[in-house]
């Protein structure tokens, strides 16, 4: 069989939220050689609000199915914040429901932030997010139902979706230094469409901590599924 001229080593499929800026380039910018992502997009726009998460669901099949048509070897499921809305267990067994439609392994943001967790032992997190304070409440409550303890944890508290995306370096910084980590094992960076790539580095050495965000931790359970090792060391996940 012969080979595609891009993705030779291994092509990647993303369904990714429309209103998402930044989960392709920072994927993009930390892709090992010869290796290829592909985006399908569902739509998604106006205010984070429950009501905005169940509507952009009604696509996802659709895109998951047109996404696997391209031939990738791996599905990203790259939004987070429907783990904590839709009901208990449902990301779980959406991944298992796209995977058997597609035949193509599937990961989601949190099955993969839930791997690397348990690859690095962090049992103890302080958690960050950008949402609407109404979603971030949520969050804490589902880590610990999943074994994990929020020691301490922060929002943004930011409503509008375009806006998650201008988060800038310093913005960040400074939301972390809010955060306590001294009694975490790691700390936890929410949303697909907050820019972290070019400050994890930075975070680890302020906080002392690992940093997992939620598109590092994707690309690194993508390239784990691929069987590829990461070329851009971010963070001690994928030093």
């Amino acid at each position: 069989m012969r080979m595609p001229v891009y993705g030779r080593r291994g092509q990647i499929g993303l369904v990714v939220p429309a209103n998402n800026s930044v989960i392709e380039p920072e994927l993009w910018s930390a892709l090992p050689p010869d290796v290829a992502a592909y985006a399908t997009r569902v739509m998604a726009k106006g205010d984070l609000t429950r009501e905005a998460i169940q509507r952009m669901e009604a696509d996802v099949d659709g895109a998951v199915d047109a996404i696997a048509a391209t031939g990738v070897g791996v599905i990203l499921y790259c939004d987070m914040v429907t783990t904590f809305i839709m009901q208990p267990g449902w990301n779980e067994a959406a991944v298992e429901r796209f995977g058997r439609r597609t035949g193509v392994p599937v990961v989601s943001a949190w099955t993969a932030l839930r791997d690397a967790m348990a690859h690095l032992g962090a049992r103890r997190i302080a958690l960050g997010t950008p949402y609407p304070n109404a979603i971030h409440v949520l969050a804490p409550p589902f880590f610990g139902l999943n074994g994990i303890a929020v020691a301490s944890s922060g929002t943004l508290d930011i409503v509008a979706m375009r806006e998650v995306p201008t988060v800038d370096e310093a913005r960040l910084v400074a939301f972390v230094d809010t955060l306590d980590t001294r009694a975490c094992d790691a700390l936890v960076l929410l949303a697909t469409d907050l820019p972290t790539f070019a400050t994890i580095g930075e975070l680890e050495r302020r906080t002392g901590r690992p940093v997992l965000t939620s598109n590092q931790t994707l690309l690194w359970a993508a390239l784990r599924a691929l069987g590829i090792a990461p070329t851009r060391p971010l963070g001690r996940l994928m030093a």
